[in-house]
């Protein structure tokens, strides 16, 4: 068919059912967000490394530390999302981290087409130490 867009398909880790699109994306930036470095053992430089930054004090430093971690991992692993904002929403001393993010979405980024541009914005949601509360 010509013109569908080629969405990326996936499982949902949770519940196991198919999933494409914006939940794809979503769980994928949460899996990037969420894998330490050096933890798969074929792809040890695939994640972030925001849990080492966890451990310091909350000072304006630390949350452009944080930024520039969520911003280079999300660029280098996800070829479908640019982020655009980026707002730290809350950190809990269980080490949970609430962003909210939004951007450019690129259905076909993967495939190196970046003609179709949706904007987007994702609500807060926890992406270290379970889910939001």
């Amino acid at each position: 068919m010509a013109g569908a867009i080629r969405y990326r398909m996936g499982i949902d880790a949770a519940t196991g059912e198919p999933i494409s699109g914006v939940r794809h994306l979503v769980q994928s930036l949460g899996k990037i967000w969420t894998t330490r470095l050096d933890s798969l053992p074929m792809l040890l430089d695939f994640g972030s490394d925001l849990r080492g930054l966890l451990s310091e004090d909350v000072e304006p430093a630390l949350s452009l530390a944080i930024y520039n971690e969520l911003v280079v991992s999300a660029a280098r692993w996800e070829p479908e999302y640019e982020l655009t904002e980026l707002q730290l929403v809350f950190l809990k001393s269980s080490g949970t981290l609430g962003l909210r993010h939004g951007g450019i979405y690129y259905p076909e980024g993967r495939l190196g087409n970046y003609d179709l541009a949706v904007p987007l914005s994702i609500p807060a949601g926890a992406l270290v130490g379970g889910p939001a509360r």
